[in-house]
């Protein structure tokens, strides 16, 4: 055999032997809506998976937003062309899981290379019930948080205050006091602002004991006496009190970091942007409450999708597995301030650094022993849409009052419902 065969045979060899190594490794594509510093963290998890997962590759395919995400992951299922895993609010799942589009998880949690009894009842039971359809454990929870008002230590202390009120009386008075100040310019700093955003609202309804849904009977709730009482509140504070702004959104985090907003309420993942970036201490607290706590848990769970092969679907599971298990829910809370699923992860030495290091942080994690959830059925999908643009933002602009406001957009969900 001469020297150039040889080489041809050993060259061949290589490619024969490179393609079956490379035709044994399973890839799942998982579609998210992540940005910024969160799809960092979740880019360098999936990474490290990989590095002790060989076998395994993990295709992150990021979407603009949440509405993007919903749209396309819609129609990819209808086609039946879905990734093999991805982000899903519940309203989402309830589609389709009743289309028969998902896998559901509970075959995998509870089978032989599931989770551990002792490692199930560690994930807190409000995050179980969220990802349960008739009894059946469908998707598991992704990036999860709880609502919070980040606050200016400074400007508390300026006017005395020590502590963040913990009920929505006291924090009304705490907004009159903090209407005093002014900045270095004279201009008055604004006490708070974004309190009629749903997070808010919602929560504070489940405070009085009301809903936003009735699911059983397909009726909103949204616009009850008891709603209306929760928003006026609200609108008090900006129209008659004149203590809170009327904008709501990301850009309120701008206002409250330049010093120009004394508190605004946010996901407690927020922390993570201002994380090196703050001119002054920051202090976080649990949203006051009325006649009993209650906080809206919000963020998507992760699902799996039928589509894929057995292969696939098992390799999907060994991801969703590590992803959800104490140690990296540990990590991705440590990277990305969202709430860890399971309860013993608040005494982690890690996560206990952090909590020491974050004033309120324990108290906002600790929500989750009296968190709630949105409605999950397929009218609150929606529904939830008609909320917001046809009941809370006209109240909140002046435009119509607190009963009128909710009582349009109750009925508008209703009409939408009889088509």
């Amino acid at each position: 055999m001469t020297r150039n065969n040889l080489f041809h045979i050993l060259a061949v060899s290589f490619l024969i032997i490179s393609c079956q190594q490379k035709s044994t490794k399973v890839e799942i594509t998982f579609w998210h809506a992540m940005g910024g510093n969160v799809e960092k963290v979740l880019k360098t998890m999936a990474a490290d998976y990989e590095s002790t997962h060989k076998n395994i590759r993990i295709k992150l395919v990021g979407m603009a937003d949440y509405n993007t995400l919903a749209q396309k992951l819609m129609g990819a299922a209808a086609v039946n062309a879905p990734p093999t895993i991805a982000q899903m609010y519940e309203n989402w799942t309830t589609q389709l899981f009743k289309n028969n589009y998902l896998e559901p998880l509970d075959s995998y949690v509870k089978g032989p290379k599931g989770l551990t009894k002792s490692e199930f009842d560690d994930i807190w039971p409000v995050l179980i019930q969220n990802n349960t359809w008739d009894e059946k454990i469908i998707t598991l929870p992704f990036n999860k948080s709880v609502p919070v008002y980040y606050y200016n230590f400074e400007l508390f202390k300026k006017v005395g205050i020590k502590d963040f009120p913990k009920t929505w009386d006291e924090f009304r008075e705490v907004c009159f006091k903090l209407s005093k100040l002014k900045n270095k310019e004279g201009i008055p700093i604004v006490p708070t602002a974004g309190g009629s955003d749903i997070w808010v609202f919602a929560s504070m309804l489940y405070q009085r004991g009301g809903k936003l849904f009735d699911e059983d009977r397909g009726e909103p709730f949204f616009n009850s006496s008891v709603a209306a009482g929760v928003l006026q509140f609200q609108l008090d504070l900006i129209y008659k009190d004149k203590v809170q702004g009327i904008r709501t959104g990301a850009d309120l985090l701008d206002e409250f970091l330049a010093g120009r907003l004394a508190m605004t309420p946010f996901s407690c993942a927020r922390r993570s942007v201002m994380r090196g970036v703050e001119s002054f201490k920051i202090g976080m607290a649990p949203l006051p409450i009325w006649d009993k706590p209650a906080s809206i848990i919000y963020g998507t769970n992760i699902g799996m999708f039928k589509a894929g092969s057995q292969t696939e679907k098992a390799a999907a599971w060994e991801f969703i597995k590590w992803f959800t298990s104490p140690e990296n829910q540990i990590r991705w809370s440590l990277g990305t301030y969202y709430v860890p699923i399971q309860k013993s992860s608040l005494n982690d030495p890690r996560l206990r650094e952090q909590i020491d290091q974050t004033p309120g942080l324990r108290e906002a994690y600790a929500q989750l022993e009296f968190a709630v959830f949105e409605p999950r059925g397929e009218a609150w999908f929606e529904g939830r849409k008609i909320l917001i643009e046809d009941g809370l933002e006209p109240a909140t602009l002046g435009k119509f009052s607190a009963k009128e406001a909710l009582d349009f957009a109750a009925n508008k969900l209703k009409e939408r419902a009889k088509k």
